[in-house]
């Protein structure tokens, strides 16, 4: 059976400015990819780390293990803005240096290590009601957003200015930093607005990887960037098939249990590619769960 693989994963620097859809966009014109996705949205005002697919590993997103994001956030106390950035008006609301009460603001920092509940942006892309809330804002229209539940797991003050503080934090997927920085602001009784956010790492990949893209825009059509390999990213147990598999694998046949170790998600490799993802399904098969090839 003939294969053509040409779907991967990619570790790529999105620019400031460009939207997570532009970023892919403009991958898979370069390429000229049937299909490009990206495993979590990064606001048009930062830049930093995407993890992106092609083809059919965009269905392999939902198999991701670790999905924990690290950014170096700069930020301003005593400022507010309708977006909790820059991005909109933003202006002076209390004279603040940080520097005078580092311990008060050490606080309030270390404080939001944890688990705790976290109301986003009113400018963000989560739907409510169908709708994204940007839209709602938009339109000038005021709406209950629900609290979600995020995990800092690491916080760090890397730097302290008058009203600037630079922080580097781990958060769990759908954390808003937007957010997180105007929560501690209000810990402190002011406000605070992100200036500059650069993620730098998704799960255990940061972006010193020896094949980070770090500029999208010096990519030549004649040569394709080094993928990652899919066990960087997706920790499942592994069957190797062989050839005379793949017609059944993509027929969708069962396969027999005794082919599995353990009673949980595999993934089917042939030729270090994924062909599908197989889940238990009675006491004598396996059945797929997804199917890429």
């Amino acid at each position: 059976m003939q294969l053509k693989f040409n779907s991967n994963f990619y570790f790529i620097n999105k620019p400031k400015t460009w939207t997570s859809q532009d970023l892919c966009t403009k991958f898979k014109k370069i390429y000229n990819f049937d299909k490009v996705g990206h495993s979590g949205t990064l606001d048009p005002n930062a830049e930093g780390a995407m993890l992106i697919a092609t083809n059919k590993y965009t269905k392999l997103f939902d198999y991701i293990s670790n999905k924990e994001k690290t950014y170096v956030v700069k930020s301003l106390f005593g400022y507010d803005s309708e977006t909790l950035d820059i991005d909109s008006e933003f202006k002076k609301i209390h004279n603040i240096n940080l520097n005078q009460i580092k311990e008060e603001f050490s606080e309030a920092v270390n404080n939001k290590l944890g688990e705790s509940f976290q109301i986003p942006p009113k400018y963000s892309a989560i739907k409510v009601k169908g709708k994204r809330l940007y839209k709602y804002a938009r339109e000038g229209r005021e709406i209950d957003i629900p609290k979600r539940k995020i995990n800092v797991k690491e916080i760090e003050i890397l730097s302290l200015n008058k009203e600037k503080a630079e922080i580097k934090v781990k958060v769990s997927e759908g954390t808003y930093i937007r957010s997180l920085i105007s929560d501690i602001a209000k810990d402190i009784n002011t406000f605070g607005i992100v200036s500059e956010l650069k993620r730098i790492s998704i799960g255990n990949i940061d972006i010193n990887h020896i094949s980070y893209i770090n500029d999208i825009k010096k990519l030549d059509p004649k040569t394709t960037p080094n993928p990652l390999s899919q066990n960087e990213i997706i920790d499942l147990p592994i069957l190797k098939v062989n050839e005379k598999d793949l017609i059944n694998i993509k027929n969708g046949e069962l396969m027999n249990n005794d082919l599995f170790k353990t009673k949980e998600t595999y993934i089917l490799e042939y030729d270090d590619n994924v062909v599908a993802t197989y889940v238990p399904f009675n006491e004598k098969y396996f059945k797929p769960d997804k199917v890429i090839i």
